[in-house]
């Protein structure tokens, strides 16, 4: 069935097409009314006009039974129901007023029909403002009732895709407003362990300095670094150190009162803001959680981890005028003073913290050397090394210097400890060997250089590459070359720097382990580590001639050297009978002022 109207071209709507009649038409109807007669008349009227899925009733009863059948998970499939007036046990309002009540009833349409003939305006009313949809009167002629059945029927499809995006935009709010609040979340917390972050820290920082002005109390800030969190990291993988996160943040949720400010403030560091409590409190809360941490162990796939904390403290007072920046940096450089004095320990922040000048002294020399290493502000000194069976000098130390802004010179002990702590120092090495290559070109070629390396250069894979080049570019006889390394560097990655030096001596090269005797294994390293020459610890020199253990002891180092077929060297030799005692002993080499200082021109043999 298909109408059309004439209406202006801007006013023109889609009209009903097959399918949607169709629709319409397989829609499920209810019939209701006392007589019999009635309803198969309606019933009838319905079926020629092509209904079919209609349900007839003869009661109020019979009507709800009929919607109840009709709820199926949670919607009901009847789409109309057309209720006569002259059932005694239900009217249409109080039909709607049940029907209102369900989320499966109230968008179903209701047709009153009424067997006055007469427009009764009241009643109209009374109706319509009761949610019935049609009001028809008796007699009905099979030309106006099926298409007020569709009209009744429309409005339930459409009643029912408005209910639909009413719902579809409900849902799309309620994800926006989940959205909003996860975001609102994510500012203030963080994202693995639900803990405060760093902003909201600050912020509950501000107002702990505000209450401690004007209400002359204290807080303090308790700052946690888990100990060598880094060691189970690397070796399980951040899946598992992210798991092992999410324990200790519940711990300390358990510890610590929901009144205080509990953060994440990085990869494997915490914070805790505690009000009203002094300083003596507080020490003796973070060592309560120190010892628990310390009991703390952790076990994946069979391998255990035993976890600590170093734990910073630094009070807010009124009498101190601070921000919340300065407040978290003074927690913070305590944690790092704890860590320093040994970890697993708690320390109260004190600005006189000598580790803090050491970190002060680092953070202020890290840009002079990057300046010096792009500008090549550095320069060599040569100390010579005396033979002892040629009678002259026959070896030169290679000392590294570094040249300032205003042409002042400093020494290795200024700068060198700072390369190896901002990790710099394997470019300085580097450019010390390839100098000294330079340089021997014009060097006489029955002298040799010896070449100060630090551990961390056998690391790196460009030693070898540049040492290799160097050699095809100067045509250097590679036995010259003697690479110095001290026992405690070589030692610190030996299977690493082992392959590196064996690497280095197939080229030719020499090697000198310096500061011999100064470790618990040294004659264990000596008999295992590749070197030709051994450098005795300038300690086991400086009072040779007075003490007698000195002189038992170094007499044992040459005399064992020999045995495995190494050449010795005596540094910090400054007095000829120091030397000549050296020389009863057997020594083959004398370094120290009696044979020469660092100068920046080499000494004529």
């Amino acid at each position: 069935m298909e109408y059309q109207l004439d209406v202006p071209q801007k006013q023109l709507v889609e009209p009903l097409v097959g399918s949607d009649v169709g629709v319409l038409l397989d829609s499920k109807i209810i019939i209701s009314g006392v007589k019999e007669s009635d309803v198969a008349y309606m019933k009838t009227i319905l079926e020629i006009s092509g209904f079919t899925h209609i349900v007839t009733a003869h009661s109020g009863e019979d009507v709800m039974n009929c919607l109840r059948k009709g709820i199926r998970d949670d919607l009901c499939d009847i789409d109309l129901v057309i209720l006569d007036t002259n059932m005694a046990d239900m009217t249409a309002r109080a039909l709607r007023n049940t029907m209102d009540q369900f989320d499966e009833w109230h968008l179903i349409p209701i047709i009153s029909l009424t067997q006055e003939s007469q427009w009764d305006h009241a009643q109209t009313l009374t109706d319509l403002g009761h949610g019935v949809t049609t009001l028809l009167y008796n007699p009905l002629t099979a030309e106006s009732f099926p298409p007020s059945v569709m009209t009744a029927l429309a409005v339930k499809k459409e009643r029912d895709q408005t209910y639909q995006q009413k719902l579809q935009l409900e849902e799309e709010v309620a994800s926006l407003k989940v959205m909003e609040a996860r975001l609102q979340f994510s500012v203030d917390h963080d994202e693995l362990t639900g803990l405060a972050n760093r902003r909201k820290l600050e912020q509950a920082i501000d107002l702990s300095i505000i209450q401690t002005r004007n209400f002359n109390t204290s807080s303090v800030l308790i700052y946690i670094d888990l100990d060598r969190f880094k060691v189970l990291n690397d070796a399980e993988g951040h899946i598992v150190g992210d798991a092992l996160l999410i324990q200790i943040a519940n711990t300390l949720r358990g510890f610590f009162s929901a009144k205080d400010t509990l953060v994440r403030i990085g990869s494997d560091e915490f914070a805790v803001l505690v009000d009203n409590v002094d300083k003596s409190q507080a020490v003796l809360k973070a060592e309560e959680l120190r010892s628990i941490l310390d009991g703390y162990s952790f076990e994946h796939k069979g391998n255990h981890y035993h976890l600590s904390a170093s734990i910073g403290i630094k009070a807010i007072i009124a009498d101190e005028v601070l921000i919340a920046g300065d407040v978290l940096t003074h927690a913070n450089q305590a944690c790092y003073t704890a860590k320093k004095r040994g970890r697993n320990r708690v320390h109260v922040y004190n600005p006189a913290d000598s580790e803090m000048d050491s970190l002060r002294h680092n953070v202020q020399w890290a840009p002079r050397i990057r300046t010096a290493l792009e500008r090549e502000n550095f320069l060599l000194e040569f100390q010579p090394i005396y033979s002892v069976e040629e009678d002259k000098v026959s070896h030169y130390e290679c000392l590294i210097r570094m040249r300032g802004e205003d042409n002042t010179i400093y020494y290795p002990d200024d700068f060198i400890p700072v390369a190896e702590a901002m990790g710099l120092v394997q470019q300085i090495d580097l450019w010390v060997v390839n100098h000294v290559f330079d340089l021997m070109r014009s060097m006489p070629e029955d002298l040799s250089f010896t070449i100060n390396l630090s551990g961390n250069i056998f690391l790196d894979q460009k030693l070898y590459p540049l040492v290799e080049r160097k050699l095809a570019q100067t045509n250097i006889d590679p036995d010259r070359i003697v690479f110095e390394i001290t026992e405690t560097a070589a030692i610190s990655n030996v299977e690493e720097t082992k392959e590196m030096v064996n690497r280095l001596r197939s080229l030719g090269c020499r090697f000198a382990l310096d500061d011999f005797g100064s470790g618990f294994n040294s004659y264990n390293y000596l008999k295992n580590f590749p070197v030709e020459i051994l450098k005795i610890d300038g300690a086991f020199i400086t009072d040779l001639e007075s003490d007698p253990i000195d002189q038992v002891l170094v007499k044992s180092m040459i005399d064992i050297a020999h045995s495995l077929g190494k050449k010795t060297v005596a540094e910090y030799v400054e007095h000829q009978s120091t030397m000549d005692l050296l020389k009863s002993y057997g020594i083959d080499y004398i370094q120290g002022y009696l044979v020469g200082k660092p100068q920046v021109k080499l000494l004529n043999n």
